[in-house]
């Protein structure tokens, strides 16, 4: 795939990004969490651009992967934990398990400058599970209607982003990393995110401006 169609599918995080930082002051503090998501997403795209300009830059970048995987796991952890789809014990619990995940894939890597796959699978399948839950949640609300209801979007293409990681990006992916295959999954996630983040623009769109 071209180099800057990549690049263009892999930016498309800017948009969420930009139109949360627009809606900031507009929306209540309990979904500011989901912006900074968006933020920290787009800064480490950009990051991941500028890294391929530098040479020798690739173990690095892994290091800023794990680090993201970390932060934007207890942001989302905090997100759900603030809005009432996490109870307090549960949230302190997963975040001493990533921790815990994190110092594992460390002593089996023996190394940080790689990519840790199993805190990659660990923070997606959480993120999966309680993504589900939420959305059946909504099934169940009547105040508004699915198409108006923020958490709707949110959690529907939050299950499609951390499925498709799960089960085809970090299964097939880096057990196929230097083979045709690996890098053709490695494209086609560009696409599945490129329709997430469009998708999650909508769902900035739609949460409610504070009373």
């Amino acid at each position: 795939m071209n180099a800057d169609i990549t690049y263009i599918l892999a930016m498309s995080c800017v948009l969420p990004a930009l139109i949360g930082i627009y809606r900031y002051n507009k929306i209540d503090r309990k979904y500011h969490p989901f912006i900074y998501m968006m933020i920290l997403t787009a800064i480490i795209e950009t990051i991941f651009y500028l890294a391929e300009k530098i040479p020798a830059s690739g173990r690095f970048t892994s290091l800023t992967v794990n680090i993201y995987m970390l932060i934007n796991f207890v942001l989302f952890l905090y997100f759900v934990y603030i809005n009432g789809y996490l109870g307090k014990k549960i949230f302190h619990w997963l975040i001493a398990s990533a921790a815990a995940v994190f110092v594992i894939n460390y002593i089996y890597e023996q190394s940080i400058l790689k990519t840790f796959f199993y805190l990659l699978c660990f923070v997606s399948a959480i993120m999966l599970i309680i993504s589900i839950d939420i959305l059946s949640r909504q099934t169940m609300a009547i105040k508004y209607k699915l198409i108006n209801n923020c958490w709707f979007w949110i959690s529907s293409f939050s299950i499609i982003y951390n499925a498709f990681t799960l089960l085809i990006f970090g299964l097939y992916y880096f057990a196929m990393f230097n083979t045709p295959k690996g890098k053709a999954i490695g494209e086609i996630q560009h696409f599945a995110n490129f329709i997430c983040y469009l998708f999650f623009a909508v769902a900035i769109i739609k949460i409610p401006k504070k009373k």
